[in-house]
């Protein structure tokens, strides 16, 4: 059976990490372009080199290192910047993740999942599907927001005006968890989902084995 890769997305705060989370427990390949994003930029490689090369050496430390809150406090004020960094790696992250999921595929795993925050943004929805979008209340999602990263109203705002709204993914989706309620609501709800999918797909839902909901 051909590797079949389902996208996962969602607006900021919306809990895309806790439903990848529960994706693995139960034993489903879930890769995350945020990681891919920073291996994009490792220090030393060509991602990261060029975009020194525009940003200047202000988004560096002084280990060489990307500094990511300066460059986020440049490309959320700023769409022309954002346009570029994203030209700069989201090619490099494209490529990392075809290698992912070929190595993925090559292990005889028939499912797989590509957490993408900006995955209908990028167009991916057209390489990654069905999608499951997570989606949260906007009260809800600045305020875990806050509690996670620390932003102020302004810092949040920014970030999720950034993305498409989370009302307009939801009308895309193919299955949406709601995460209003609470952390066992979010597992039965990632649970149906998955169960969904493989029904939709023709995995065997049994290769994911149950866990309990605490």
């Amino acid at each position: 059976m051909a590797l079949r890769v389902f996208g996962l997305t969602g607006g900021i705060g919306s809990g895309k990490s806790a439903v990848a989370q529960r994706l693995r427990a139960r034993g489903l390949p879930v890769v995350n372009a945020d990681d891919l994003a920073r291996a994009a930029v490792a220090r030393g490689s060509a991602g990261l080199e060029r975009v020194a090369d525009y940003f200047g050496p202000r988004v560096l430390t002084q280990e060489g290192e990307l500094d990511r809150a300066q460059l986020g406090q440049i490309v959320f004020s700023d769409p022309e910047a954002r346009r570029v960094l994203d030209s700069i790696i989201h090619p490099i992250v494209r490529q990392l993740a075809a290698q992912r999921f070929q190595q993925i595929g090559e292990r005889g795993e028939p499912l797989a999942c590509y957490e993408v925050p900006l995955l209908y943004e990028g167009g991916l929805d057209r390489t990654y599907h069905p999608v499951l979008v997570v989606a949260a209340p906007l009260a809800l999602r600045e305020q875990r927001i806050a509690q996670r990263d620390g932003f102020d109203a302004a810092q949040i705002a920014a970030r999720i005006a950034a993305q498409m709204p989370l009302e307009e993914k939801v009308r895309r989706a193919d299955y949406v968890i709601d995460n209003a309620g609470s952390v066992e609501e979010l597992l039965e709800g990632t649970d149906r989902a998955l169960t969904a999918l493989c029904d939709a797909l023709a995995v065997p839902v049994a290769r994911y084995p149950e866990l309990p909901i605490s």
